[in-house]
């Protein structure tokens, strides 16, 4: 866990620092993102979210998880896709929200990230519960 901990604090200093670079230099061509934000949105997946998920597929916490997943009976599955399908309806509206009434700033991508990998955790979270509840089941 303090891994998972690690590497999400080091992604968000990352990603402050580009922020910042964004908005307050001249560093990177602000207007042009401002018009073309859909190639931006983009890269910034291809730059920062697939490198985080990488990353995080690497560590042991999300490894021991996924082994939960793998390990579950099809007839707890299917709760469990409703759950997560709850989880990240919730977390895309509420991304979506903050992008439509909102001004696309740093602040508001911080918040976008932070509900992705408070989605991420409990997903992953979610496989573990549902291990120990088919456990108690058997028991």
């Amino acid at each position: 866990m303090k891994q998972l901990v690690a590497i999400v604090a080091y992604y968000m200093f990352g990603y402050l620092i580009f922020w910042t670079l964004l908005h307050e230099t001249s560093v990177f061509p602000k207007v042009w993102v401002q018009e073309n934000f859909n190639i931006a949105i983009y890269v910034w997946i291809f730059f920062f979210i697939i490198p985080l998920i990488l990353i995080a597929l690497g560590n042991d916490y999300i490894k021991n998880r996924i082994s939960d997943f793998k390990s579950l009976n099809q007839s707890t599955r299917w709760p469990l896709y409703l759950l997560l399908f709850g989880v990240w309806d919730l977390m895309i509206g509420f991304a979506y929200l903050l992008f439509i009434y909102f001004e696309i700033t740093q602040v508001t991508m911080i918040i976008a990230n932070a509900l992705f990998i408070t989605g991420t955790y409990l997903t992953f979270l979610s496989f573990s519960v549902a291990k120990k509840l088919q456990i108690s089941k058997k028991d």
